[in-house]
């Protein structure tokens, strides 16, 4: 059995999973992990691109990014899951400090730090003083902002609560980690910082950005609803 399980969903990332895996090649950490890709029937040279760095890769329906979440979290050999992106650039001890509080017995799952890929520094500034903390109060008052491309998990707890619900189209991972504070303790990691592309700011804007999400996290919390629609963006 490895440490950990790196589980990344993919469809069409032939422009950004490269960047991706070798930020995950080149972590700073001495356990052992394993990288799982779950594709969805993509089109471009995904496929090609993650041979290259890993063995595990699997097939999934396109369309929903829980389905191909779940499958590969089913697939995972380690003692802590991680529901990683394949759009993300991670630093460089992100793996390390994700996974500490679990590994300390602190916590049964952690949820990292989410910050803009080649953002502006307006974009910068908004995550370091507005949405970050905001995160980290979100996990103290157990309404969580989670983003499901900077999650770690104890696999037993993950099987445990059934792990990502496949018929979500959207807030799979508020989902997830909603269930998971029944079971115990989940913190947020400030140090594990995930750079995310901002591909889908520049297609909708700000405005229809925040907008969109901000109702989906209180239609969430409120009414365990969620918005069936979530179109890729490539």
């Amino acid at each position: 059995m490895v440490d950990v399980s790196i589980v990344i969903p993919a469809l069409n990332e032939e422009k950004y999973i490269e960047r991706t895996l070798e930020s995950i090649k080149k972590q700073k950490f001495k356990g052992t992990y394993e990288i799982i890709i779950v594709d969805g029937k993509s089109k471009d040279k995904t496929k090609e691109i993650a041979k290259k760095y890993t063995d595990n890769i699997y097939m999934v329906e396109p369309g929903i990014t829980a389905e191909g979440r779940q499958k590969g979290c089913k697939k995972a050999k380690g003692e802590i899951i991680v529901s990683a992106g394949a759009d993300v650039v991670y630093s460089s001890n992100w793996l390390k400090e994700l996974i500490k509080p679990i590994v300390k017995g602190d916590a049964i799952a952690s949820c990292g730090k989410i910050v803009p890929l080649d953002g502006t520094k307006l974009e910068d500034i908004f995550s370091e003083r507005i949405l970050n903390p905001l995160a980290a109060i979100s996990y103290t008052i157990k309404i969580p902002f989670a983003v499901g491309d900077n999650i770690a998990i104890r696999a037993d707890i993950f099987r445990k609560v059934g792990g990502f619900d496949p018929k979500l189209i959207t807030a799979e991972d508020t989902d997830l980690v909603k269930r998971l504070m029944k079971e115990g303790k989940v913190v947020y990691s400030s140090k594990a910082v995930a750079k995310v592309s901002m591909r889908r700011i520049r297609e909708w804007g700000y405005g229809k950005y925040l907008s969109f999400h901000a109702q989906n996290f209180i239609k969430f919390h409120l009414k365990n609803k969620s918005e069936d629609e979530y179109k890729p963006i490539r």
